[in-house]
């Protein structure tokens, strides 16, 4: 309707119908774009959120199968002290997708 307006404004030579329309329909498209990039942001932090806790607990479980449930409780022990109430940010993120690495100088792994 904006639009309509603000063109309608510039055929019929109607500086008032301009001078409301235009930054009008400024505002909105503006407004538009910032909510679909934070409806965006927010879908696209709760994929890789979901993706990064599939991959912890994947990573959990191979720890334990592996060197034995201590390990997988160290793991999850770092993690309660590491993680954070929310997603926001990107760094439980990071925290949750870099490799568990196994502790060379844990008993398990004498065998």
């Amino acid at each position: 309707m904006l639009a309509i307006g603000w063109v309608a404004g510039e055929a019929n030579d109607t500086p008032w119908l301009r001078r409301v329309t235009a930054p009008l329909f400024t505002l909105a498209a503006c407004g538009i774009v910032a909510a679909y990039c934070t409806l965006a942001t927010s879908f696209d932090n709760s994929i890789r959120y979901s993706g990064a806790i599939k991959q912890f607990i994947s990573a959990v479980i191979e720890t334990s199968e592996r060197d034995g449930n201590d390990a997988a409780l160290d793991q999850l022990r770092q993690f309660d002290s590491d993680s954070i109430e929310t997603y926001q940010g990107g760094a439980l993120l990071e925290w949750l997708a870099a490799p568990i690495v196994p502790d060379p100088d844990s008993p398990e792994n004498d065998g």
